[in-house]
């Protein structure tokens, strides 16, 4: 309270056009956003008519993206871009830039999607790729995983899927028949 009472004594002996131009230098200042309208500006030069406030004048605070927005404007098809798709969402739209795979793992139920059925495979590929650095709580995007999202995953060539490994079969000798 006392902060606002010296506020107040400050701009008091001001008029209102300078007063506008002390809030607008703090909101600046203090990277708050537009400010104030000026009173000035609302009023038509000449005439004395007020004006309509102009859309910069008027605009709102930037309304929140939910993940289902991102995934309908992203268009992930594999879940390593899915995967790759939930931490950009962590770090540019809820400024959370680290995360643990079990954590990432939690945005297919907010999201609504159907988790894969390898849930460590396709984050695995996520890492193998490029996009993601694993740093158990600390992993976070890559810049090849934040252009590759922001490119709608168009700039990506789909990369064959590996081989599975498993035992190498020895081959049998042929057998020799006897004449």
């Amino acid at each position: 309270m006392s902060a606002l009472e010296a506020v107040h004594r400050a701009l008091k002996p001001l008029d209102a056009d300078e007063r506008q131009r002390v809030l607008a230098s703090v909101y600046a200042l203090l990277k708050i956003g537009e400010g104030p309208v000026p009173a000035s500006s609302l009023i038509s030069a000449g005439s004395g008519q007020p004006n309509a406030p102009t859309k910069a004048q008027l605009s709102t605070p930037a309304r929140p993206v939910a993940i289902r927005e991102l995934i309908q404007e992203k268009k992930p098809r594999t879940h390593p871009q899915f995967i790759t798709l939930f931490a950009y969402y962590r770090e540019k739209h809820q400024n959370m830039p680290t995360f643990s795979r079990a954590v990432l793992a939690d945005y297919y139920a907010t999201s609504r999607e159907k988790p894969p059925k390898n849930f460590d495979r396709d984050f695995v590929e996520a890492v193998r790729r490029g996009w993601i650095h694993e740093d158990g709580d600390n992993s976070y995007i890559t810049s090849k995983g934040l252009e590759v999202v922001e490119s709608n995953f168009s700039d990506i060539a789909e990369m064959p899927p590996r081989k599975a490994k498993g035992p190498k079969l020895k081959k049998k000798p042929a057998r020799k028949t006897s004449r």
